[in-house]
C-alpha cells in the first residue's frame, strides 16, 4: 500500500509536469511552425503512438459505439489541438495553462443541461468565482496588442468546453469502454483528416523538406504529440486505476502552477490583476470539486 501511495504521487507529479508544460511547449514550437501545422502533427504522432494499443483492444468495441468514438475524436482531439496553438500566437504560456483549468465548469454545465445532472451549491459558487477569474485573465492581459489580442484566450476557453462535452460523451455514452480503448480509437480514427490538413493545408511539406532549420520546432511537437498527448493519457488511466478519480482530478490544480512556473522562467511577465485571475480561477476549481 505505502508503495502504491508512493507511486501514485510520483505519476501525479509527473502528470503536471507533461501536462503544464505544454502551454510553453507550443509557444516555442510557433517560433518558426504555424498553428494548424503544430495541431495536425502532435495529433498524427500521437495516433501512430497509440495504433497498437487500439488494435489489442478492438474486439471491445460494439458497432454503436463507432459514431460517438468518432465524435469524441473530433471534439476532444482535433478542434481543441488546434485551438491552443491559435490562441498561444497571442496570449502568454501561463494563461493558457490556467485557462484550461475551466474544464470542470464546461463538463458540470454540460451534464446540467443536457444529463440531468444536479448542481450543488459549491458548483455554482465555483463557478462564479472561476468565470469571474476566466473574465480578469481575458480582459486585463499584459498583452501589447490590446483588447483584440486579449480576446484570443476565448480560443482556450472554447477547447475546454469542448473537453467538457467530450467528458459527458465518454462517461454517459462510453463507460462500458476501457479508457484506453476510447483514447486510442479516438485519436487514431481522426489520423486521415489530420494528415490531410498537415499535407495540404498547413507548410509542413516544405518545412520538412529544410528539416535541419526546423529541428528543435519538430522536437516539442514530438514531444507534445507522444508524450503530452499519448504517454500523458496512459499515465492518467494508470493513476485511476491505482487510487482513484478524485485523486487523479488534483492534476487540475498543480498543471496551471507548471505552466505559470516555465512562463515565469521564459520571461513572461504576470501583472497584479492576471495573478489575481489565475487564483480566482483555481480557487472556484478547488470549491467546485468539494462536496456539500
Amino acid at each position: 500500500m505505502k508503495n502504491q501511495n508512493v507511486l501514485a504521487w510520483f505519476l501525479l507529479l509527473l502528470l503536471a509536469l507533461i501536462w503544464g508544460s505544454s502551454p510553453i511547449m507550443i509557444k516555442k514550437a510557433l517560433v518558426q511552425l504555424g498553428p494548424f501545422e503544430i495541431g495536425a502533427l502532435r495529433l498524427s504522432l500521437a495516433s501512430l503512438v497509440l495504433m497498437p494499443f487500439l488494435l489489442k483492444s478492438l474486439n471491445e468495441i460494439k458497432k454503436t459505439d463507432y459514431f460517438i468514438l468518432f465524435i469524441s475524436g473530433i471534439v476532444g482531439n482535433v478542434i481543441p489541438y488546434f485551438l491552443y496553438p491559435i490562441a498561444q500566437t497571442q496570449i502568454d504560456s501561463a494563461t493558457s495553462g490556467v485557462l484550461t483549468s475551466l474544464t470542470p465548469f464546461f463538463a458540470l454545465i454540460i451534464g446540467v443541461i443536457f444529463y440531468k445532472l444536479k448542481a450543488t451549491k459549491n458548483n455554482i459558487i465555483g463557478l462564479c468565482i472561476g468565470f469571474l477569474g476566466t473574465s480578469i485573465l481575458i480582459l486585463f492581459s499584459n498583452s501589447s496588442e490590446g483588447l483584440s489580442a486579449d480576446l484570443y484566450g476565448l480560443f482556450v476557453v472554447a477547447a475546454t468546453l469542448l473537453y467538457g462535452i467530450n467528458l459527458n460523451l465518454v462517461k454517459y455514452h462510453l463507460n462500458h469502454l476501457k479508457p484506453i480503448t476510447i483514447t486510442a480509437f479516438s485519436i487514431v480514427s481522426i489520423l486521415p483528416i489530420t494528415l490531410y490538413i498537415l499535407f495540404v493545408h498547413t507548410e509542413f511539406p516544405s518545412h520538412l523538406k529544410l528539416i535541419n532549420e526546423h529541428l528543435l520546432e519538430f522536437g516539442y511537437v514530438f514531444v507534445l504529440g507522444v508524450l503530452g498527448t499519448s504517454i500523458a493519457t496512459l499515465i492518467f488511466y494508470n493513476l485511476i486505476k491505482i487510487k482513484d478519480t478524485v485523486f487523479a482530478s488534483m492534476v487540475t490544480y498543480l498543471m496551471p502552477i507548471v505552466a505559470i512556473g516555465f512562463g515565469f522562467l521564459d520571461g513572461e511577465k504576470i501583472n497584479l490583476l492576471q495573478f489575481f485571475g489565475m487564483l480566482l480561477v483555481l480557487l472556484g476549481v478547488f470549491i467546485n470539486s468539494k462536496k456539500n
